[in-house]
């Protein structure tokens, strides 16, 4: 039974490393896994991310060098619900991606020295507490991109992709898991919806 008190959960990161290349490769593994940590934690079967890697990979390296990324989500939604258009349930990974050529080397410092791996082990132990998803849910994936980008190119298509609409969450709650961790050229603010 899903929890009557609702709750949405803030979780913060970003990630700098020496390159562009290497920050890239980074978050993408680190948005996949995430994903993959966040589904495993709530109950919900990992195969459809495991089966849908190299969609999520060939997505992501795109619309993170083409700076369209917005949000990577795993919405949650009852099968067989009387409101289909209302999520039980949403994982949102939200990005802002910076020039590393903008970061002074106080703030790489200060990003470098944060460790986003440990930071997500910590957000995976708070959402142990939740309650039980129902047994009657499934989910799907959800990328949100800007249809221009900041240098006014439009957003291109992916192979594997399509549009849809996402189910409503006016109906849930937040709460904050932990502190952000912030590690940029990419921010990665992450938020739990729920019930």
């Amino acid at each position: 039974m899903a929890s009557k008190s609702g709750v949405h959960t803030d979780v913060g990161t970003e990630v700098t490393h020496k390159t562009w290349v290497q920050s890239t490769n980074f978050v993408v593994a680190s948005t996949i896994g995430f994903l993959f940590d966040y589904a495993q934690a709530r109950g919900l079967g990992t195969d459809r991310i495991t089966n849908k890697r190299e969609d999520l990979e060939s997505a992501l390296f795109t619309y993170i060098s083409t700076r369209h990324l917005r949000r990577v989500s795993i919405e949650v939604y009852e099968q067989d619900a009387n409101k289909s258009d209302e999520a039980i349930e949403r994982f949102d990974l939200t990005f802002e991606v910076k020039d590393p050529d903008d970061l002074s080397q106080s703030e790489r410092k200060r990003m470098e020295d944060k460790d986003f791996n440990q930071y997500r082990k910590d957000v995976m132990e708070q959402l142990q507490d939740l309650d039980t998803l129902p047994s009657n849910v499934d989910y799907r994936i959800l990328i949100w991109c800007a249809p221009e980008n900041d240098l006014g190119q439009p957003k291109p298509d992916v192979d594997g992709w399509s549009s849809t609409s996402a189910r409503s969450t006016d109906h849930l709650n937040k709460k904050n898991l932990g502190d952000a961790v912030n590690t940029g050229p990419i921010n990665a603010d992450a938020s739990l919806w729920i019930r």
